[in-house]
């Protein structure tokens, strides 16, 4: 037998005390007269053998029930088995689950409380000398170290939500590479392993097979009373155009994941300004889109966000957003051998694009900077620098409007729109190249020719230049010729990029003199406003671009009240991008909309929670058991805690024997026992 805390054997020497007291009690006789001494004599010794053995009764009911009461707090244990010897410490890994689906509520509260108090208990009913690893989400370096129960304790208390999720997998592997980083021996620890969640299915492609075989699982499911959840799951602006005074069309995607439809669910917008609540129904287990309109009143940074009314899961309840209404636009005309002047008199029609006009062949990185359009003004020769100068802006998002000249060097065209997933240019054509159709599916013309017309009066292109259309098929076609071949196509690798399978110069037809010239022009310049994700999401590896001029080396901030974030920061062709994938940082962030700022304000920046776990769907017992089988896990032992039949606080990880129950029930037989002695026995 061994004894969890044996300093209590010292309170042994209490024993002392009742045997004193049995010793010493001397008790005082009166003196009673009888006629018949032979009788006297006979009582007396009668009297004192059956004081005697009560006595003796007493005293041993007493120590015992000392005796029982020091071995409770001693609390003694037998070795589970023959290898208990080689057991020198023990090590209890304790992962807690603090991703925001552990909101949701099970029968004592909020899933995350229930894991903490569970956790506490665990801590507290180990045995004396156990050393803990407490990890959540974050899995930082400074998880991976040992602590002591008081540390323990106050590590879990400080447990709060994070924004990152992990799949089971992940949680495997860090407990292993904890194991393992930490250098513990499985001949001389014995390894517990406890983890706290409520098991939401998430894909991994991690399938590494355990090393340490000397690892116990224990899985303890956390179940939710009610799986029902209502949230955002996205919002987004029909159009990219933000103007003062231009209506904006605002949309929004509902998700209700209860079995019930949803009537009449509140939903409140609030952009800089404007507010407005409306009410809209959610069919079951689906989605709803729903949109409203408003325009902003004045030029700059405008945030707001998106709210919609649940009582459950709250963490998807609000979506952020921020964005910029700019006072201009800014084009850059590269003018070649056969420009023409009709480009430059279209864009002056409107006093919000402001344009600078170049040489092609005198250009420099720097003309690119700020600006939105870059529009190639009958070019025939492209040089390797220009290509790589249209490609990098492109590919940083701004747009392109690609018009050749008379006669494009092919080699030089080609390898451009292989960059920009574009058909390449064939040979000049002069036949079918009259212009047939407009493509009004697409957003480019239907939102600027209103009604679809067969009659409409199309210009004339007298040649072309064949697009090979087997060449690329990640292109979208806005005029098509009557031989079936794009005259107009785009594509979008990163900007969107225009391309004219002809010439604007007159010798190729009257097309840069008709209407339909200037809609496309103003159309390209209006829809090539560069601007900013309207938000990004915590944990996502995507980056923002910040639009600033000589930024250098200037260290960029994210605040919000009294928070400071330094966020990563690159630069390329210009323009300097931030990115949140630091992982160890996220679990600083908090939905909301950040100011940007160095020497000074650079803008603003929304984030948004991931809604990877706002669909509450769990991991089965089955499920569970699987991956630890897939991983190779033989010691699986799963609790489920839903507050009925898996009190908090009862979970037991391979702990000694209770006998300190035992002892404390002899306690109170004994001490029964001596007071039936001493009432009754007279």
């Amino acid at each position: 037998m061994k004894f969890l805390y044996p300093e209590f054997l010292w309170a042994f020497a209490v024993l002392l005390i009742p045997i004193l007291i049995h010793l010493f009690n001397f008790k005082r006789y009166k003196t009673h007269y009888f006629s018949s001494l032979q009788f006297v004599k006979h009582v007396d010794q009668q009297t004192k053998s059956t004081q005697k053995l009560k006595h003796l009764l007493v005293l041993l009911a007493r120590l015992l029930a000392f005796s029982c009461l020091v071995l409770a707090f001693a609390q003694p244990y037998f070795p589970n088995s023959d290898a208990e010897e080689l057991k020198k410490e023990n090590i209890v890994m304790i992962y807690i689950d603090n991703s925001f689906s552990m909101q949701a509520r099970g029968v004592e509260g909020e899933l995350l409380s229930s894991a903490k108090e569970t956790a506490q208990s665990i801590v507290e009913k180990s045995p004396k000398g156990t050393q803990f690893i407490v990890g959540t989400n974050e899995m930082s370096g400074i998880e991976q170290r040992r602590i002591n129960r008081i540390d323990a304790l106050d590590k879990i208390d400080k447990i709060d939500y994070s924004p990152l999720t992990r799949s089971l997998d992940e949680i495997i592997d860090w407990k292993q590479q904890t194991i393992q980083k930490i250098d513990i021996s499985a001949e001389e620890s014995f390894v517990q392993s406890v983890i706290l969640s409520d098991f939401q299915k998430h894909s991994s492609e991690s399938k590494e097979e355990l090393k340490l075989g000397n690892f116990e699982f224990h899985p303890v499911k956390l179940i939710p009373e009610e799986t029902a959840n209502i949230f955002i799951d996205s919002v987004w602006f029909s159009s990219p155009i933000r103007k003062v005074g231009q209506k904006h069309e605002l949309n929004i995607r509902l998700f209700n994941t209860s079995d019930q439809d949803l009537k009449n669910v509140e939903v409140t917008v609030k952009v800089d300004r404007f507010n407005k609540s409306f009410y809209t129904d959610i069919p079951a287990n689906g989605k709803k889109e729903t949109s409203l309109t408003y325009s902003d009143k004045s030029v700059g940074w405008k945030t707001g966000k998106v709210t919609v009314a649940d009582d459950y899961v709250i963490f998807d309840d609000t979506y952020y957003l921020s964005y910029e209404v700019k006072e201009h636009a800014n084009v850059l005309v590269l003018n070649g051998e056969d420009a023409i002047n009709n480009v430059r008199l279209v864009l002056d029609l409107e006093d919000y694009y402001l344009v600078e006009e170049n040489n092609i062949s005198a250009i420099t990185l720097d003309n690119f900077k700020n600006k939105d359009l870059v529009i190639i003004n009958g070019a025939n020769n492209l040089s390797s620098g220009v290509i790589n100068y249209l490609t990098e802006f492109n590919e940083n998002g701004g747009s392109l409007s690609l018009f050749p000249g008379k006669a494009p060097e092919k080699s030089a065209w080609n390898q451009l729109l292989g960059e920009l997933n574009l058909p390449l240019m064939g040979s000049k054509i002069n036949s079918g190249t009259l212009i047939k159709s407009l493509n009004y599916d697409d957003p480019f013309i239907r939102d600027v020719i209103s009604s679809k017309s067969e009659r409409l009066n199309l210009p004339s292109v007298v040649s072309s230049y064949q697009p090979m259309v087997g060449s690329s098929s990640n292109f979208k076609t806005l005029i098509t010729m009557q031989n079936g071949l794009p005259l107009l196509a785009y594509s979008k690798p990163k900007g969107t990029a225009y391309m004219f399978y002809s010439s604007i110069h007159p010798d190729f037809g009257v097309f840069a003199s008709d209407a339909l010239f200037s809609t496309c022009v103003l159309r390209m310049s209006e829809l090539s406003q560069r601007s900013q994700p309207i938000a990004l999401t915590i944990g996502s590896e995507s980056s923002y671009p910040v639009y600033a001029d000589d930024i250098g080396e200037e260290v960029i901030h994210l605040s919000k009240d009294k928070l400071d974030f330094i966020p990563q920061k690159t630069s390329r062709s210009g323009i300097t991008y931030i990115s949140l994938s630091q992982f160890d940082k996220f679990e600083q962030l908090f939905a909301g909309n950040y100011s940007i700022d160095a020497s000074s304000n650079l803008g603003t920046l929304s984030l948004n929670y991931h809604r990877k776990e706002s669909k509450l769907n769990y991991l089965s017992e089955e499920g569970i058991k699987k991956v630890f089988s897939e991983r190779g896990a033989t010691n699986v032992t799963f609790t489920a805690v839903d507050g009925v039949n898996s009190p908090i606080g009862e979970l037991s990880i391979d702990k000694p024997f209770s006998y300190w129950k035992l002892f404390l029930i002899l306690t109170l037989i004994f001490v029964t026992a001596e007071m039936l002695l001493v009432r009754f026995w007279k």
